[in-house]
């Protein structure tokens, strides 16, 4: 199985996070320990929760998701707009408890075609990683995997009057919600940082061991 370098790439988001954070206006709980550690994730999950985890869904993760839940099980501020990614306590299926899935299939029509539909029940059989957002969704879908056994994330903000935006990968994934928070926070970043805008990736797949 393939296993990615996270740690100083959410090393480095965290120490940026704490360098622009706003005390006095951003203080949900865990943010002022957060701030002061210098770290935005939480402590890893050992084997023991993984296998729990992949035993209560009947799958076994992909491999960026399980490697990044062995640095830091969950996640704070993916972006901009979702306060909380789940750990392995709280990731599980989303069930599509509102009818998202059947709200959009009825907004397509007959003449929908084979992606739409699949795009648009996405609810139904995905994994809803998001725990605190501002009306997101992030799913995590076991239907739509590359060669590398790596599942499509769709996030979904009904706000934002459009389908869900696909991302090939978790790793992916946090790589955009990195650049979403980067471009959010470009106002506050400090003085002596270069003009142009720093990008961020997950370090390529090392060995396991």
């Amino acid at each position: 199985m393939r296993r990615y370098e996270w740690r100083p790439f959410l090393e480095r988001w965290s120490a940026e996070w704490a360098d622009v954070y706003d005390a006095e206006h951003e203080a949900r709980e865990g943010d002022r320990d957060a701030h002061a550690a210098r770290w935005l994730g939480f402590a890893p999950a050992g084997e023991e929760r993984l296998a729990a985890l992949e035993q209560r869904i009947g799958l076994a993760l992909p491999p960026s998701l399980r490697s990044f839940l062995q640095v830091t099980d969950g996640w704070r501020y993916p972006g901009h707009f979702v306060y909380l990614l789940a750990g392995t306590e709280h990731i599980d299926w989303c069930g599509d408890a509102h009818g998202l899935s059947k709200d959009l299939l009825e907004e397509l029509g007959e003449d929908a075609d084979d992606e739409e539909v699949r795009e648009a029940g996405v609810w139904a059989r995905s994994l809803q990683l998001a725990v605190e957002s501002d009306m997101v969704d992030v799913l995590l879908d076991p239907d739509d995997v590359d060669e590398h056994g790596e599942w499509a994330v769709y996030t979904y903000a009904a706000w934002r009057a459009a389908p869900p935006r696909r991302h090939e990968t978790f790793k992916h994934f946090m790589e955009d919600m990195y650049q979403e928070f980067l471009s959010m926070s470009a106002d506050r970043m400090s003085a002596d940082r270069p003009g142009a805008v720093p990008t961020g990736r997950v370090g390529h797949p090392v060995p396991p061991g």
